[in-house]
């Protein structure tokens, strides 16, 4: 039976492949509104090179509208401040705080040698904390005082004693590079 199946035409399918409704080009178009459409944009190439420049600039003019909510995120997965560096200097009304080395030092805005020594203790992405190496006699527990200046600026804080007690000290603010 399957022998006999194979010398036999198979009744009710073509014997070549029908072809589509052709254009004028000799390529295929698809039936309809959409061929039609599709015909019409082939033969205008102004039109033609306005929905390609749309289908450039659309996605391009997205992604520019959406940075200003990527960049933050970019920093933060990077650990980068929101300002992109770290200061050097530290200003407030009365005193800077320098980066000299591995130390920072406190000196008075009028001049002058340093008040205070520091060591960094930590560094994130918003704060630099400063371990206080000098000596405060109106301050028992001077060996545990922790300064923290903002990254970009802002309130630094200070805390004594363990647990810490973090205080409000003042405004900082860094000088642009």
């Amino acid at each position: 039976m399957a022998s006999a199946n194979r010398g036999t035409k198979r009744s009710g399918l073509p014997q070549r492949p029908v072809p589509l409704s052709g254009g004028s080009d000799g390529a295929a178009a698809p039936p309809g509104k959409f061929g039609t459409a599709l015909h019409w944009i082939r033969s205008n190439s102004i039109v033609a090179a306005v929905i390609a420049v749309a289908g450039i600039v659309a996605p391009v003019s997205a992604l520019v509208a959406q940075t200003d909510k990527v960049i933050p995120v970019v920093l933060r997965i990077l650990d980068i401040p929101d300002c992109y560096s770290y200061a050097d200097t530290y200003y407030d009304k009365w005193s800077e705080f320098r980066r000299e080395g591995k130390m920072w030092r406190e000196y008075p805005r009028a001049g002058g040698p340093y008040s205070f020594e520091f060591n960094e203790l930590h560094r994130s992405r918003d704060t630099i904390q400063l371990v206080n190496l000098t000596p405060r006699p109106e301050i028992p527990e001077w060996k545990t005082m922790v300064v923290s200046l903002p990254v970009c600026g802002g309130k630094a804080r200070f805390a004594v004693g363990i647990p810490e007690r973090w205080n409000d000290l003042f405004d900082v603010w860094i000088t642009s590079k």
